[in-house]
């Protein structure tokens, strides 16, 4: 039970650490001398360090278990925490911010292991929950993000680091029970770490998720950069932004748990998320003020909170027999996406306008969608 309440305790803390680097966009441009298109530029470098922790994570796992790399990654998210709030540069800046994401993707592939393996019997449950709790705090986020635009944003990373610290301590000392019998990844051969790989409705289903992840990841830093470019927001705006977004993303985790555990198909559940994504995206890439942009930020939030937990559940209940492997690829798709889609956002707005690249974001999560139909992945099925 200790070790569940802390999982979830993180799960905040990392809400408000992630929604440091879009809320306090403009001040790290200013103090570290970055421009829009370096932004997103830097987005996708930083996906550097998730590649590298994919191709290392099978190695890694015949050593460790889920457990220790859960305390690895947080440690590690801690000290580029403290280098990214230091730096007053971009190349320092963004150093630390690739080194973040090598540490941020260790914690995030072992997280939900480490939750299923404490308490496999309530998955259905506790996964979905676990992202419920991110969007509450998230929520959240936005009073803390318009309180440090209004004073000093680099105390945000310092304060964030201490709490990363203090909650690898709490999780060395808070040990659960039968780790010995946890899944293990010993004797297993590296080409075995990626065997889902050969199936083609596997394949297809990844690249789902890599789209999908992809247009996740850029909702929660364009759409704030947006506002104060396009609408002339200031901090209570950039708040308040943030607030919507997550509070619609917040409803669409609410809703996914009753709806599987009363056995809606998650894959019917997935493509409705999409189709409310893609209005809310089209609707930001309309909206003449900060009212018609608030509103597309809620469909935003409804349509992608949600992707996240159900898409889940779907695959483990899909493809069972290898977690490791399951959370390894998954977080891989979404590293992928999150490298090629601020490159194509920045060519985007190069070209056209910052305004225009979320017409891009709603198209691309109509491909996914189409992806999606085509794996034709059902739990029944498998």
């Amino acid at each position: 039970m200790g070790t569940r309440i802390l999982l979830f305790v993180m799960v905040v803390a990392l809400a408000f650490a992630g929604s440091l680097f879009g809320g306090l966009g403009e001040e790290i441009q200013i103090a570290c001398s970055i421009s829009l298109a370096q932004m997103g530029l830097l987005m996708s470098l930083s996906q550097v360090g998730s590649f590298v922790s994919f191709l290392t994570l099978p190695l890694l796992a015949r050593k460790l278990n889920a457990y220790s790399l859960l305390i690895i990654g947080i440690l590690a998210s801690s000290a580029t925490l403290l280098g990214m709030g230091l730096s007053r540069n971009a190349l320092i800046f963004g150093l630390f911010f690739l080194l973040n994401a090598l540490g941020g993707y260790l914690y995030g592939t072992s997280n939900i292991m480490v939750l299923i393996n404490i308490d496999r019997v309530h998955m259905k449950t506790n996964i979905p929950l676990m992202h419920l709790t991110f969007s509450i705090a998230s929520i959240f986020s936005g009073y803390y993000i318009a309180f440090l635009k209004q004073h000093t944003w680099y105390h945000g990373y310092l304060q964030m680091s201490l709490v990363y610290l203090v909650m690898g301590a709490l999780f060395i000392l808070v040990k659960p029970d039968g780790i010995e019998g946890w899944e293990q990844r010993k004797n297993q051969k590296l080409p075995d770490s990626f065997s889902l790989l050969k199936h083609r409705a596997f394949v297809k289903y990844l690249l789902f998720l890599i789209l999908a992840n992809a247009v996740e990841y850029c909702n929660v830093v364009y759409p704030l950069l947006a506002v104060t470019q396009l609408h002339g927001a200031g901090a209570k705006e950039v708040g308040l932004a943030i607030i919507t977004l997550h509070s619609g993303s917040t409803l669409s985790r609410l809703a996914a748990i009753p709806l599987l555990k009363k056995g809606y198909s998650p894959h019917r559940i997935l493509l409705a998320l999409c189709l409310v994504g893609m209005l809310g995206l089209s609707g930001f890439f309309l909206a003449s003020n900060l009212v018609w942009a608030y509103l597309s930020l809620a469909l935003m939030g409804l349509g992608m909170g949600g992707v996240n937990p159900v898409s889940q559940v779907l695959e483990i209940s899909c493809w069972p027999s290898d977690l490791l492997q399951l959370a390894n690829i998954r977080s891989m798709g979404s590293t992928i996406g999150r490298i090629g889609m601020p490159l194509l956002m920045g060519l985007v707005i190069n070209i056209a306008s910052l305004s225009a690249s979320f017409l891009l974001l709603a198209l691309s999560l109509g491909v996914a969608a189409l992806f999606l139909l085509a794996s034709k992945a059902e739990p029944t099925a498998c």
